[in-house]
């Protein structure tokens, strides 16, 4: 019974954190399933927007559910005035602070999911690897000089790696291009996201 009420007291202390990580495991068992099952390049002038559409929109539907399954954010819907009353001359800011105030860990907690998914999805670079062979510039870049037929093999790559020689010897190869992508955009956000649920602990404890 002491061990059962210590891991439940242990539990209580630390829900936001379990929750956090278990929402986090989720999306990467779902974004694994997804470019393993799922997933499959075409390997043709659609690769960009298909890459695309499966980088982006999964994330923005879930930083969509993060919002609606949110109590707070209905409650501020539910009981909020409106515009000429909560910034009204008599209650400078005070209403809107109070509406950003909230927001604020709102919308830190909604990006959990989304950016588990895109972590995820730059680590693997399935997605990535398929929608940048597609995108102009990056075809431009590597194939100054080397005429169509090298912007023909770009688009083939996510389906045969090997190809990747014949283009550039010299550069990182897309897969390796969407890990260090992972590291400059991510880097910021994590650092911003940890201060912000570092001070709502500070505060619910």
């Amino acid at each position: 019974m002491d061990k059962l009420r210590g891991v439940l007291d242990f539990s209580i202390r630390h829900q936001t954190v379990l929750g956090y990580s278990i929402v986090s495991l989720m999306t990467a068992a779902s974004e694994h399933i997804f470019s393993s099952v799922v997933f499959k390049c075409p390997c043709s002038s659609g690769n960009m927007l298909y890459g695309s559409i499966f980088l982006s929109v999964p994330a923005l539907i879930l930083f969509l559910l993060g919002y609606m399954v949110n109590a707070r954010t209905w409650r501020l819907l539910t009981n909020s005035c409106p515009a000429e009353k909560c910034c009204s001359s008599s209650r400078p800011w005070g209403t809107c602070f109070h509406y950003c105030f909230v927001l604020v860990p709102v919308t830190a907690r909604a990006l959990v999911a989304p950016l588990t998914w895109i972590a995820v999805a730059l680590l693997g670079a399935s997605f990535y690897e398929c929608a940048a062979s597609g995108n102009s510039l990056i075809q431009n870049y590597f194939c100054k000089d080397q005429g169509q037929e090298c912007r023909k093999l770009m688009v083939k790559i996510p389906c045969n790696e090997k190809l990747w020689k014949n283009i550039s010897s010299e550069f990182f190869s897309l897969q390796a291009q969407s890990q260090v992508t992972l590291v400059i955009v991510l880097t910021p956000i994590e650092k911003s996201g940890f201060t912000t649920f570092s001070q709502e602990n500070i505060k619910a404890g």
